[in-house]
């Protein structure tokens, strides 16, 4: 007798020995499905999902991560930087599953003692232990950028800009229409009075404008105040800043044709980095960037010039 033959016995005596399949096992898997999705049903009631604010594509400062059980793949793709990221993404991937879909086909033996089939355990074992390793390199990984708490008032004027549709005659970053100014170039240097008149009334502070009377709420032209404002780093800058910058930045970076450029180039830098990044770089770069040979101000410029200093580099995009 072969060992199907021995296997189609025993589970034939197996069977006459203890209840059918239906309804008796069938009813045990139905109750404890019912047990776990009633438990995921009281967990999302009493803690809910965690969100994120609305998804920002103009934000750099943004982390992005995955949940824990794709972490191995999210690390894996540092170890295949640029055009060889599909290795990873999806050239391994897709050998796993086929290797998976194979498996039975592959392991054909009748032994069931994993001790006795080294090559598939140690196969599957040495997965695991990849997938763990990956996982917990994830895990531990630095972020790549800081988390900064931001103005829940300038996401909220965010969500009202695109809810308005203002980008069909605004632009902002250079996406936009062309109808009326770009907003992080003009509207940004405004006072928050002059931006607030010119949302209640347009004609009144720019006559001839082709913008409409909108008729918002109070707290509407709040938080398109602050969402305009925060375009251009926030509040304005001093006429000191830039003194500022000359005697201690610009023997390494240049604005415009201004300074040297052993360091980057900051004449842009307002597009990609904001004032709250600019400030914590600036007291301390290895913080957020351990290979940086830029020094800490930290103690070397008071906290108003640090701050003075922020919002003007996070003003600078090349106007």
């Amino acid at each position: 007798m072969n060992w199907h033959q021995d296997y189609i016995e025993r589970y034939k005596k197996l069977k006459e020995q203890g209840k059918s399949f239906f309804p008796y096992a069938v009813l045990k898997d139905t109750i404890m499905a019912f047990f776990i999705l009633a438990l995921l049903c009281w967990f999302a009631y009493h803690f809910g999902a965690a969100l994120e604010e609305p998804a920002d594509p103009t934000d750099s400062n943004y982390n992005p991560r995955p949940e824990w059980y794709f972490l191995f793949l999210f690390q894996a793709l540092k170890l295949f930087p640029g055009n060889l990221e599909s290795v990873a993404a999806v050239l391994l991937p897709g050998l796993g599953v086929t290797f998976l879909f194979l498996l039975p086909f592959l392991d054909t033996g009748p032994e069931r003692n994993f001790l006795k089939r080294p090559f598939f355990t140690l196969l599957g074992v040495g997965t695991l232990a990849g997938i763990g390793y990956l996982t917990y390199q994830g895990t531990v990984s630095p972020l790549t950028n800081p988390i900064i708490e931001k103005d829940p008032l300038v996401f909220a004027g965010q969500r009202l800009y695109v809810s308005l549709n203002c980008s069909y005659c605004h632009k902002i970053g250079g996406k936009g229409g062309s109808v009326g100014p770009e907003l992080d170039k003009v509207a940004s240097g405004e006072t928050e009075e002059w931006l607030e008149k010119h949302f209640r009334e347009p004609q009144s502070v720019s006559p001839g404008s082709t913008m409409p009377k909108l008729n918002l709420l109070d707290d509407e032209i709040k938080v398109l105040v602050a969402f305009i404002k925060s375009l251009g780093g926030g509040e304005g800058f001093t006429e000191e800043a830039p003194k500022v910058f000359a005697e201690n930045c610009a023997m390494c970076h240049k604005i415009g044709k201004e300074g040297a450029e052993v360091g980057p180039d900051l004449s842009l830098i307002g597009t990609a980095r904001d004032k709250n990044y600019m400030r914590k770089y600036i007291e301390d770069p290895s913080k957020l960037n351990p290979s940086s040979s830029m020094p800490g101000y930290k103690g070397q410029l008071t906290d108003v010039q640090i701050e003075d200093l922020a919002r003007y580099l996070s003003a600078q995009k090349g106007d």
